[in-house]
């Protein structure tokens, strides 16, 4: 596995108007050097255990907290329009209401089944895009709170990925979004709004698999040759959209083989608690998720597997109605 590094646009690569652009994200980024009362355990979490990022988020959310954040303004300088990019994404299929999709991508399987928490949308935001290159990319969001004003947040951020899908780089889309994000939150009023994403893109060519992190739980590899789930992207936590501007994440790569399986899911599907309070947590989920695939006849159909495996939450719950929205988005190489 690559080790995880962060992020860095090849400014020379870029053309006049995106180069000053850059320019100015990097400049902001020693600017913004807040030092918020939440900060420390948000930042431990990034270096260490995921889920005190999550912790922390939600005791902002509890404590009802809104920060605003110095910003350097940038130059207003007029820039004529550019020949248009070599890469370029369009958007398969996206949403953030009850559903369940079957899709073919470059090289891949996909299957998302999404199950938002008392109505028929919710804060988590899944989307799948077919790019040049033979190229595909992923994308799921889990935005704080659930009902409307989650659903809000959810179609920002869809609206977000559209002005940066073309961004070829795994880890440059999470930091354009984020800059975007956290800006757009500055102006609004109420709560902090923050946002746990991960996303991946695959190469068709090479089977490579990138991925990087916003603060959101970490997928599951499924090896073919070893018939078991693994944890990917240790170190990978970062911080949250929303949080603060001129985060550079980092990304990780993995080669994917013949019977290799990838599946993100939003922090719902592990946090869920049975009727005596027992939460499932990321290693209960682990293992149910090998269980379900253990029990499935051959050969295994996404559809059947992420079906099979929500009903397995639910058992967990006790109930078809869940507490938090639940997405589950598998990936499986083709052929």
């Amino acid at each position: 596995m690559a080790q995880a590094t962060p992020f860095q646009y090849h400014l020379e690569d870029l053309n006049p108007c995106d180069r000053r652009e850059e320019k100015w994200r990097r400049d902001s980024r020693s600017i913004y050097k807040a030092r918020v009362a939440h900060l420390g355990p948000v930042r431990a979490g990034r270096d260490g255990d995921a889920s005190l990022v999550r912790v922390a988020i939600r005791g902002m959310r509890a404590s009802n907290m809104s920060m605003k954040l110095k910003k350097i303004q940038r130059q207003e300088v007029a820039c004529t329009t550019s020949a248009a990019r070599p890469f370029g994404c369009m958007e398969l299929w996206a949403g953030n209401e009850r559903a369940h999709r079957s899709l073919e991508l470059a090289g891949l399987e996909a299957d998302v089944i999404a199950v938002p928490s008392g109505g028929k949308r919710g804060g988590d935001l899944s989307a799948v895009f077919s790019c040049s290159d033979n190229i595909a990319r992923v994308v799921l969001a889990d935005c704080v709170g659930h009902g409307y004003v989650a659903s809000r947040v959810a179609r920002h951020v869809h609206r977000l990925l559209h002005k940066f899908q073309d961004i070829r780089d795994t880890a440059g889309l999470l930091a354009a979004l984020n800059d975007k994000f956290t800006l757009d939150s500055e102006k609004s009023s109420g709560a902090l709004q923050l946002t746990t994403v991960v996303t991946g893109t695959f190469d068709g060519g090479t089977k490579e698999f990138n991925y990087a992190y916003a603060a959101h739980p970490r997928m599951l590899l499924w090896r073919g040759s070893e018939s078991r789930f693994l944890e990917i992207g240790e170190g990978l936590e970062n911080l949250p959209l929303g949080f603060v501007t001129g985060e550079l994440y980092s990304e990780q790569s993995i080669r994917l083989q013949p019977g290799d399986m990838i599946l993100a899911f939003s922090d719902g599907a592990t946090e869920v608690r049975s009727p005596k309070g027992d939460q499932l947590s990321p290693r209960g989920f682990l293992q149910l998720a090998e269980a379900t695939l253990a029990n499935l006849p051959g050969p295994v159909r996404l559809a059947e597997f992420s079906s099979a495996l929500l009903e397995g939450v639910q058992l967990h719950r006790g109930s078809s109605e869940l507490e938090d929205d639940v997405t589950l988005l598998t990936l499986r190489l083709s052929g």
